[in-house]
């Protein structure tokens, strides 16, 4: 996949009935609509990988008593007269919890830049522009 995207950056394509790379040339809109696309999948993989909760799964993982979900008691000693002794267990808290209760919001793109308004951009043939950052100024 990587060379073939390195190939088309060059202008260069493979081509599968002679088994042999040819060259191709691409208009400016083909190639600003891949760009578009390529930053906009590494925008959702990183808000993707900025929302997992990576200590909290490693605490889990090391430590499973440090997130406890509830403590479970047993009895160990039942005697009259004698001070009741327990033995206190904890319950470590299941990974799709901790993924459910220590997942940071996703923020995703912009309402007003976000994939069906590309779709609907592209369909409609209007102009399209890479996506902003929620902290970004508008122009």
């Amino acid at each position: 996949g990587l060379s073939s995207l390195w190939r088309l950056f060059r202008g260069k394509k493979w081509n599968v009935l002679r088994q042999r790379v040819d060259s191709c040339s691409y208009d400016l809109d083909q190639l600003r609509l891949l760009v578009v696309t390529v930053q906009g999948l590494i925008h959702l993989l990183m808000d993707f990988i900025n929302s997992l909760p990576l200590y909290s799964l490693g605490l889990r993982l090391c430590r499973p008593y440090r997130l406890a979900a509830g403590v479970k008691f047993r009895v160990l000693e039942q005697e009259a007269g004698r001070p009741l002794r327990l033995l206190m267990q904890i319950n470590p808290l299941p990974y799709s919890l901790v993924l459910c209760t220590y997942r940071l919001p996703s923020y995703g793109c912009h309402p007003k830049h976000s994939w069906s308004s590309l779709c609907c951009k592209l369909f409609l043939g209007e102009l399209i522009y890479p996506w902003r950052q929620r902290g970004d100024k508008q122009d």
